[in-house]
């Protein structure tokens, strides 16, 4: 076998299509992206913007905390218009049972997107950064209602590479 050979794992595959999904966002200051998957298979992904009808931020062309004096990360001041990604996902999905899922998403959830994780039966969350240093109420919310949460850590070198010799294969 050629050690060169490299496959990304499942949870790299999917947690590559939510870091995709969040290119999508509609925020100027922060993206983020998640996947709900089913049985190996993605159910629905989602990135934070703005509801249909709500001008965004690109739209905008200003992000409303600014305007408010508000600091950018600070989740809970309401003044921001976009729905989280996790939130979004959940919205989207086409399965409509989600329960047993698993969520990928690129930062720890926020508490309301907890609490709307929970609701919907997902069982696992897989995460790769913490979205702040302080500790939240979606621990709490996770570790009672039995919902699992890892902190997922990627092999960068090799999935890049893979990633280049895959689009190189396809120049004409």
């Amino acid at each position: 076998m050629n050690d060169n050979f490299f496959r990304p794992s499942w949870d790299e595959y999917f947690m590559l299509s939510a870091i995709i999904a969040a290119t999508r966002s509609s925020c100027i200051k922060f993206n983020s992206g998640a996947v709900i998957v089913k049985n190996k298979r993605i159910i629905a992904s989602g990135y934070n913007g703005n509801p249909p009808g709500v001008k965004s931020c690109f739209e905008q062309k200003y992000c409303n905390k600014d305007v408010a004096g508000i600091d950018w990360s600070d989740k809970g001041s309401g003044h921001c218009l976009a729905t989280h990604a996790e939130a979004n996902a959940i919205i989207q999905n086409h399965e409509k049972d989600l329960t047993g899922s698993t969520l990928y998403c690129l930062h720890f959830p926020c508490n309301e997107c907890a609490k709307l994780i929970t609701s919907s039966g997902i069982k696992e969350v897989v995460y790769l950064k913490m979205y702040r240093e302080k500790v939240s109420n979606s621990e709490l919310i996770f570790n009672q209602a039995k919902v699992k949460f890892r902190k997922m850590v990627f092999q960068k070198e090799k999935l890049i590479q893979k990633m280049i010799e895959v689009i190189d294969s396809t120049k004409e």
